[in-house]
């Protein structure tokens, strides 16, 4: 596999144990339902969509397009800034849509029925929209496509690990969110305060350009909705 992969495994095991050590309440108020949602989505999202990602790169597109192989002369650091900067923007577009757009509302409601938020739910989601993810649906095509894919897959990587970082619970510097979204930002977002807000997933860039931004210096206290179907069936058949 390219280099990257091990980004989100390494940010994933940190993330848990400092959690864990610190011992915060809020991140201990799962039911069972919740851990099954928890344990699902890492295992599809954690694993079983960078596996497919990596199978539609090596197999399907090397068999049936290798003239394509490396088209895009961009090197490491463009290769880099193009996963990191462009799909994060079409990433933030999606991620506002799957809040308006009813049909995928229903999928993307899951994610915001845990009722805290730390790295465990990070991809608690219904099991459909993990194949609707702009990382899943370009990822391959375009590190394809790029004359340095592992730029662009380290970026990719990255970006993971950068998602685990920003729903867990841990001490954050206020000025790291000049630039990125921090676990105070996304944490907002899941809060019925913050409802509408800070959509971004690695920088702060876009919310702030479209005037979706809001500021935050502490975790909220509510997260949640007040309704939500049963657990399976927000996993498996959520509409």
């Amino acid at each position: 596999m390219h280099q990257g992969w091990y980004l989100p495994l390494i940010a994933f095991v940190l993330l848990a144990w400092l959690e864990r050590r610190r011992r915060d309440p809020a991140a201990l108020r799962y039911a069972r339902s919740d851990w099954l949602l928890n344990l699902a989505g890492l295992a599809v999202q954690g694993v079983l969509v960078p596996l497919a990602g990596f199978f539609i790169a090596t197999r399907v597109l090397a068999e049936h397009l290798p003239g394509l192989a490396g088209v895009l002369p961009l090197g490491w650091f463009g290769a880099f800034l193009l996963n990191f900067v462009v799909v994060d923007f079409l990433y933030y577009w999606q991620h506002r849509l799957f809040h308006r757009v009813p049909f995928l509302w229903a999928m993307h409601r899951c994610h915001h029925a845990s009722p805290t938020v730390d790295v465990w739910a990070t991809s608690r989601n219904a099991l459909a929209i993990n194949f609707l993810f702009v990382y899943l649906l370009l990822n391959p095509l375009l590190g394809f496509l790029c004359d340095a894919p592992d730029g662009f897959f380290v970026a990719a990587g990255l970006t993971a690990a950068l998602d685990l970082w920003r729903h867990s619970r841990l001490p954050v510097s206020a000025g790291l969110g000049r630039l990125l979204v921090t676990p105070w930002h996304h944490h907002l977002h899941h809060s019925p305060e913050g409802a509408g807000s800070n959509y971004g997933a690695n920088l702060m860039l876009w919310d702030r350009c479209f005037g979706t931004a809001r500021e935050a210096s502490a975790y909220p206290r509510r997260y949640g909705l007040n309704a939500a179907p049963g657990a399976w069936r927000q996993f498996l058949f959520p509409w």
